[in-house]
């Protein structure tokens, strides 16, 4: 049972009980979240993966909040994950794809290498199109666990039993947080008993500014803090094309247009744990619009 003791093992959810044991090397992608650290922790607890070789991976977009960089750190020290910090090697030469290197908390970029990479070759990400999902995580991930398990291993996933609509149905991934009843009340109620967290509110995970985020969102962020807005607005400006404009091709706007936006009044974006019920304007559901990131799926 999972109460909200120090030990996973220990928490209050469903009971846990397996009659069986995986030997298949397991990957665990932390996404450098409250969520994908549970699981992490989880996995390397449950009788279910005692036999499985384990392989924590975190892929770093070079626009993580710096908040989320030293959480993944403090995570692994704390914990023992041994954690390998990967971010994609982009070949600027068209038909050759995106490798990887590994890198440390201490040398992993800060200023927005390996996207601007990314965008330099594929141009801006889209709803559509997203291949800072592809190249930035998925690619670098996959390609460096099978130079180190091989071909046939596991992909576990961070997808809560209260999300159950963005499960996949790709071969070899689970996702045990959904098949053991975790919810994120569940998870966030057991990060409030411990003596470390992650100091970031839930609208500001993921990369700063991820044009996936709701409207509401990113205008909170950018009223918190204009500055987070430069790098993506030299991005827009330098590599905006006629068929992609910009990055929120959603609402249709312009980083500097959502920057002009974010020194209006607005209702801003409020953390859900620290409401019980969060009040938004009624008047206003396109400012909640949102795509789920597919960041946390590799």
């Amino acid at each position: 049972m999972i109460d909200k003791s120090t030990d996973i093992e220990n928490t209050t959810t469903p009971a846990i009980t397996y009659s069986e044991c995986y030997s298949q090397p397991l990957l665990i992608s932390f996404s450098g979240g409250r969520t994908s650290a549970f699981m992490a922790r989880l996995l390397l607890e449950l009788p279910k993966y005692k036999n499985s070789q384990k392989l924590i991976v975190f892929a770093n977009t070079g626009r993580e909040n710096e908040a989320t960089l030293k959480f993944v750190n403090e995570c692994d020290k704390r914990w023992n994950l041994n954690v390998v910090w990967l971010e994609a090697d982009v070949m600027e030469e068209k038909g050759k794809g995106t490798n990887y290197k590994i890198v440390t908390f201490e040398t992993a970029s800060r200023k927005g290498q390996p996207f601007e990479d990314v965008i330099m070759k594929y141009g801006l990400p889209s709803k559509l199109y997203r291949h800072c999902t592809r190249e930035l995580k998925e690619v670098p991930i996959h390609k460096y666990a099978k130079d180190i398990l091989g071909s046939d291993y596991l992909t576990a996933i961070g997808i809560r039993a209260d999300e159950k609509h963005r499960l996949g149905q790709k071969p070899n991934y689970i996702y045990p947080l959904a098949e053991l009843g975790f919810t994120e009340q569940i998870i966030r109620n057991w990060w409030d008993a411990q003596d470390f967290d992650l100091q970031l509110k839930d609208y500001q995970g993921n990369c700063d500014l991820c044009f996936l985020k709701s409207k509401r969102k990113k205008l909170t962020i950018l009223n918190e803090n204009l500055k987070v807005a430069d790098w993506w607005n030299t991005m827009e400006q330098a590599f905006g094309s006629e068929y992609q404009s910009k990055f929120d091709m959603i609402n249709n706007l312009s980083i500097s247009e959502l920057v002009e936006l974010a020194q209006k009044p607005f209702s801003k974006a409020k953390d859900k744990h620290e409401l019980n019920k969060q009040q938004q304007s009624l008047f206003e559901p396109e400012m909640d619009v949102e795509f789920d990131c597919f960041c946390k799926m590799t």
